[in-house]
């Protein structure tokens, strides 16, 4: 309907607007060139006498499609778009009320679909063709699909359709039934939508998705691109449901064939092995492209510092490695890199005998101690506690610096851990053994006060210390140990108890000299006072 018809049908008071309707009407005059028709009692349309080509006579009655209105007021009609007026009005209908139609696939593009929607070419967009299209569309050429009308132009003849929305509500319905009815153990044949290095993702009906991942793809874990291929058709088993995620497996629903394959390996075996994946543990491998194994990081290198796959191995390597031992629950090797060279350890045990000597550089500090270079990536530790006899050392990065070479003895190699323990005090006679070979028990010394604390004061004859407590400082109460020592300061000592097990001395300034028996007590304990000290804190002053 041109702007001027508009004009036309406004300019008529109630005047129907006819123009895209489809009338019946009855001749009533028929010229060269045009045929005159009455429709709706006193409407009048005329029709080109060209599309009248079959016998009319007047008074006979036509189906025409109002197609305007004739400057003079006079409706214009067609024979020929009735058809096509129809087939529009079907299409506008099928749109309004979303119903379904039939169309045919007649060709694929990339972004979408040309199809023959009753005998009208029509387009269907790549998104609206289903949740997830093949990925090469030319597989739907020849293929019928229900459709709905999503746009509809009658002035271009444009249409826009989609299969996706016509199945949608078959598929939520589908959906909803499937995951009500949806357990663990159950079997569907499923198809392959997507693939990804850890799995595969499997449909299996109503758009419900699935994962497989790749431990439950095969028995010997090969890359899921290998196995299958997008659109493939496989049977799964649900394994498990949580949280909306469907865990499904395929290696379940065929035979394993981890005992067949491994039958002619053994612990020990020299093997090659293709780096798959990593995990914090260590790193999976194929086997000679047979079944998977995994070297766990306590297996990757003989050298210490090397706590991660990663850094030294990457993925697709192809390396030789040895066969430890079989784990049967997860169908998998145990295999070793670190074991296709000999063991540094054996090497070092057998150069680094137990009590020798050695000049060695150290590697690495630690607060518990230095490390020392044994050559072979290893290293032997010297503990804080083997540096010194007495005290405690607390300055090791003062004393000691990376490259410094110290003179240390072997105190053991475990080649099974890959352990080497060394040590310096060890290099001199212990002081607490020449000590108690002067047969010290009772007798007088001369000793330097070094410390003074709440319930006593450490004091060291030569290089060993013993604890003077407040209880043998005098006869009377202490009530200030300051007022009675100072730390330097030189006293003589009687030497009251040893405790050899725990290496403590009780010292006394008050005791006599004595010859030792079997009474003798043990040195009281750092942490508390004598039952004496605690009876007099209470007792009031006139009792003290």
């Amino acid at each position: 309907m041109t702007a001027e018809d508009k004009n036309i049908v406004a300019e008529s008071d109630n005047q129907k607007d006819y123009i895209g309707e489809i009338v019946l009407g009855k001749c009533e005059d028929i010229g060269d060139k045009r045929v005159f028709f009455i429709f709706d009692d006193n409407q009048r349309v005329f029709v080109n006498a060209a599309e009248c080509s079959f016998d009319i006579k007047l008074g006979d009655t036509q189906e025409i499609y109002i197609d305007g209105v004739s400057k003079n007021g006079l409706w214009v009609g067609s024979i020929e778009k009735i058809s096509a007026a129809r087939l529009f009005q079907q299409i506008e209908s099928a749109r309004k009320n979303e119903t379904d139609l039939d169309a045919v696939v007649i060709a694929a593009e990339n972004n979408g679909l040309v199809c023959e929607l009753l005998s009208l070419m029509s387009f269907m967009p790549r998104r609206e063709i289903e949740e997830s299209p093949m990925p090469e569309l030319a597989g739907y050429i020849g293929k019928k699909l229900s459709v709905r009308v999503l746009k509809f132009s009658a002035g271009n003849g444009s249409i826009i359709i989609s299969h996706r929305a016509s199945v949608a509500q078959q598929l939520r319905e589908e959906r909803e039934t499937l995951l009500a009815q949806l357990k663990p153990d159950q079997i569907y044949p499923g198809r392959v939508k997507q693939i990804v290095d850890y799995g595969v993702f499997v449909d299996i009906g109503a758009g419900v998705e699935g994962l497989v991942y790749r431990a439950n793809l095969s028995w010997d874990n090969a890359d899921p691109a290998s196995i299958v291929s997008i659109g493939d058709k496989i049977n799964v088993k649900v394994l498990s449901i949580e949280q909306g995620k469907i865990a499904l497996g395929h290696k379940q629903l065929i035979p394993d064939t981890w005992s067949e394959t491994i039958k002619d390996m053994h612990v020990g075996d020299i093997v090659e092995a293709k780096i798959t994946t990593f995990a914090n543990y260590g790193a999976f491998a194929r086997v000679e492209n047979k079944v998977e194994g995994l070297i766990h990081n306590s297996e990757l290198s003989w050298d210490n510092g090397i706590k991660q796959a990663r850094q030294i191995l990457h993925l697709n390597d192809v390396v030789k490695v040895k066969i430890i031992g079989f784990d049967e629950e997860r169908r998998r090797l145990k295999i070793s890199l670190r074991q296709m060279s000999e063991n540094p350890w054996k090497l070092a045990a057998e150069k680094y005998t137990v009590g020798s000597v050695w000049k060695l550089p150290v590697v690495g500090i630690a607060d518990f101690g230095l490390f020392v270079d044994l050559g072979d990536n290893i290293s032997g530790l010297i503990h804080k506690s083997d540096i010194q006899w007495s005290g405690v050392v607390s300055d090791l990065e003062q004393r000691y610096h990376i490259g410094d070479e110290v003179e240390c003895k072997v105190l053991g190699i475990d080649v099974e851990k890959g352990r080497g323990s060394f040590g310096i005090k060890q290099l001199t006679r212990d002081p607490w053994r020449e000590f108690l070979d002067q047969k010290p028990l009772g007798h007088q010394f001369e000793a330097e006060v070094r410390r003074i604390v709440k319930f006593g004061a450490f004091a060291a004859i030569g290089d060993v210390d013993g604890l003077i407590h407040i209880s043998e400082m005098s006869e009377d109460r202490v009530e200030n140990i300051g007022s009675i020592l100072k730390v330097g300061q030189t006293v003589t000592v009687t030497v009251i108890s040893i405790d050899d097990e725990k290496r403590r001395i009780g010292l006394s300034l008050i005791a006599e000299p004595f010859e030792p028996d079997a009474d003798t007590s043990s040195v009281p304990s750092e942490d508390s006072e004598s039952e004496h000290a605690k009876l007099a804190d209470i007792l009031p002053d006139e009792l003290k």
